[in-house]
């Protein structure tokens, strides 16, 4: 939103934009490969997730031409990394012929070579990006499956826990085909939390959840799964299918993880660049999760109390749900989003404004970042005609964003650390 007549709301983006510069993964790996340098030799390295070019890119810069054998899974339709590299762009967040491409390359790398160590650059997205389904279950059988749990609002660790036990690749499973290799893995969390082993699914990461927890999971979501699914869940409950890596699995013991930030430091990084421009801004130090209708009434709570007392800002990191009704005839939005029109209506005839944008620069499967809404947004959509609620009644929240001027167009960060919500009051 650029309209110099909504400054607070034009700050707000320009603070989201200056966070995600201070979060550039090129600097964050570059970093902390200088303060915990790899033993000499060669490394063979994978990149996989959104921010897979970024950080291949900082590794290949500070390694050198020990850098071996490596490879990119990226997301389609960002920039592809140099030719030299085997990339292979995949969909997101629908997997698509170039996740199943990719899984199989990333299982096919890992076998070719357990010798030389091994260098992950690890990043949210990974989970559809690269997949590899288990024996029994077809690539579009497991896409249909998450689809529809994700329509019914699980959470990212009850996706994830589903996703890990219909995977060669996932819960561990990549660290065992890696070992006995060295393996140190650069991790940029998207999940609230920072939990290792929710991260992009945990593919190096024991795990600590079973298939009778996806099964239950899958379940208490009430959605029909595909029947293969439902067999390879059922199966794996009974005892009839190997679990997951477990902790203390001695085929994990030479993977080593270092997290380099996450949601609430990406809120920490906004919450500094507010103040650089005079706000009295904090950041929440708890990752930010639940419906977002419940954390819209939240902002709105915040903005009320916080109206008359200056230019302040409090920023959170983390990840809201948005359970799209089956109902809905076309749903095309993000939860960012929808999170933004919800405070919208929240926060109308406020000295207000509220941002949510994902760090990626890509809310869902939009062509949008995010939104940007300020006290007046709701009033000037009744003006234009356009029925905020009845739109996220039908969970169009992209297209409602664009028509009324809110939406952040989609961007390419250089980084992945989940949602960025900011409130502020001036």
């Amino acid at each position: 939103m650029t309209d110099p007549r909504r400054p607070l709301a034009a700050e707000c983006e320009a603070v989201y934009r200056a966070a995600l510069a201070r979060m550039f993964a090129m600097r964050l790996v570059d970093e902390a490969l200088a303060a915990e340098p790899l033993p000499a030799g060669p490394v063979r390295v994978l990149a996989l997730g959104k921010a897979a070019r970024a950080m291949l890119e900082a590794a290949r810069a500070r390694l050198g031409d020990r850098v071996r054998d490596p490879l990119c899974v990226y997301p389609a339709g960002t920039p592809p990394p140099p030719p030299d590299v085997m990339a292979i762009p995949a969909g997101h967040p629908r997997p698509d012929a170039g996740s199943l491409r990719a899984g199989e390359a990333v299982a096919a790398w890992a076998a070719r070579d357990r010798a030389t160590p091994v260098l992950v650059l690890l990043s949210g997205g990974g989970s559809a990006l690269a997949i590899a389904p288990a024996e029994g279950v077809t690539a579009e059988e497991k896409a249909d499956a998450i689809a529809a749990l994700m329509r019914a609002g699980l959470t990212i660790q009850a996706l994830n826990a589903v996703r890990k036990h219909l995977s060669r690749l996932k819960g561990g499973r990549l660290a065992a085909l890696l070992a006995p290799a060295p393996v140190r893995v650069l991790v940029l969390s998207d999940v609230p939390g920072d939990d290792l082993s929710v991260i992009a699914s945990g593919p190096l990461a024991p795990d600590p959840t079973t298939f009778s927890d996806a099964l239950r999971l899958a379940d208490g979501a009430g959605v029909a799964l595909p029947t293969s699914v439902r067999a390879r869940l059922a199966a794996g409950a009974r005892g009839e299918v190997d679990e997951t890596p477990k902790p203390g699995d001695p085929r994990l013991a030479t993977a080593s993880h270092r997290l380099l930030a996450g949601p609430v430091d990406l809120a920490r990084a906004a919450a500094a660049e507010a103040r650089a421009r005079g706000f009295d801004a904090e950041a929440d130090p708890a990752p930010l999760v639940g419906d977002v209708e419940a954390v819209a009434a939240r902002l709105a709570t915040w903005a009320r109390a916080n109206a008359g007392r200056g230019r302040r800002l409090l920023a959170l990191g983390g990840e809201p749900t948005v359970r799209i009704p089956p109902a809905a005839p076309a749903p095309d939005g993000g939860r960012a989003q929808h999170l933004a029109l919800l405070a919208a209506i929240a926060i109308a005839g406020l000295p207000a404004a509220v941002l949510a944008a994902g760090s990626d620069g890509r809310d869902g499967p939009t062509e949008q970042a995010g939104a940007v809404v300020d006290g007046r947004t709701a009033m000037d959509a009744r003006a234009a005609g356009v029925d905020l609620a009845g739109e996220l009644a039908a969970a169009r929240s992209g297209p409602a964003a664009v028509a009324i001027g809110a939406a952040i167009p989609r961007i390419d960060t250089g980084t992945h650390l989940c949602d960025l919500v900011m409130v502020a009051v001036g």
